[in-house]
């Protein structure tokens, strides 16, 4: 029988999805809030929203940055207010400069433009929005979420792992809590607890390709090989357009050793996610086991010039591919 499991180990090495998310609707702020905050600035907040959904994600940071400035000004009730916690404070107090007031409204603009600035890899900008959304308002469910998803980008597991455990607590329906904790426990080899999170993510929302595709992955490093398969299935009748989910299959084909179909689906993630470099490792270790060696060269070449950090693993893969091929021809 051929070795294919052991010399495809680089081809079942897979990544997982975490998403973000962005507040669901002006509904989860309090009318009070809304009416404090200056019409203007609610008004650059929905543009932005609805610039950001379109893809104008600079024009979307603006907004909301006039937006939070707007809010953080003395003005109107705030104002007033300032003026009453002065007064408060003592005569001392009297001369200092404006103290600012954030309405609650700003922590959702601050969760909605470290969205934006993790779109455009702004991590350390993105992180330091969620720090103020959660100062501002410490039960703003979405900014622990995306704080941990930058976070989880970061490598900074544990602390991933915190804040999504968190947004749980705020929210235990909170589907993008469970997949992205799910993914951070992956990271961290607790297989258990990653699977046992993405099964609640699934029971809340059944029709998310991305779960299905990450639980798939999980599942093939659990050897489950059938389960694996069937999540990567199911992902892709949901989304035929989710690279990583071709890619998981096409590890499950080649695990079987169905090669000419896990070239397939690896040549089907590239097309889909030109920018896959993993995908590219395992369409060439397929190849190569094939025989075909000139475009296993291609492909590895593409790989390394993507991702330099993964040739000394996928130059071991190769070597043992070599080794074994007196098997399996």
């Amino acid at each position: 029988m051929p070795r294919v499991r052991s010399v495809l180990h680089f081809a079942a090495a897979g990544r997982t999805v975490v998403t973000a998310t962005v507040i669901v609707s002006f509904l989860l702020l309090s009318s009070a809030s809304l009416a404090q905050a200056p019409r203007e600035a609610q008004q650059l907040y929905s543009r932005g929203r609805d610039r950001y959904s379109k893809g104008q994600i600079d024009a979307a940071i603006e907004d909301y940055t006039r937006a939070i400035t707007l809010i953080s000004l003395p003005t109107g009730e705030n104002r007033r207010a300032n003026q009453k916690l002065k007064t408060s404070l003592g005569e001392e107090a009297q001369d200092t400069p404006p103290i600012t007031l954030l309405n609650p409204l700003a922590g959702a603009i601050y969760a909605d433009r470290c969205l934006a600035r993790f779109v455009r890899k702004d991590y350390e900008g993105a992180r330091e929005d969620c720090d103020q959304a959660v100062a501002i308002d410490p039960g703003l469910c979405a900014a622990y979420v995306n704080r941990g998803t930058v976070r989880f980008i970061a490598g900074n597991m544990t602390g991933a792992i915190a804040d999504f455990s968190r947004a749980i607590t705020i929210d235990p329906r909170n589907v993008e809590a469970y997949n992205n904790r799910a993914s951070a426990l992956y990271n961290r080899g607790n297989l258990e607890g990653a699977l046992a999170d993405y099964d609640r993510a699934i029971s809340l929302s059944p029709q998310r390709a991305e779960v299905y595709a990450n639980r798939g992955t999980a599942r093939t490093d659990k050897r489950d090989i059938d389960g694996a398969m069937a999540d990567f299935d199911r992902a892709i009748q949901l989304n035929p357009r989710l690279a990583v989910a071709f890619h998981g299959r096409g590890r499950i084909r080649a695990l079987r050793q169905e090669l000419a179909t896990s070239i397939s689906d690896f040549s089907r993630a590239i097309e889909l996610d030109p920018g896959f470099a993993r995908a590219y490792a395992a369409r060439g270790l397929a190849r190569l086991l094939l025989g075909e060696d000139t475009k296993a060269g291609e492909d590895f070449a593409q790989c390394f010039r993507l991702d330099p950090f993964l040739e000394p693993q996928v130059q071991h893969d190769i070597q043992a591919v070599k080794n074994s091929r007196g098997e399996i021809r």
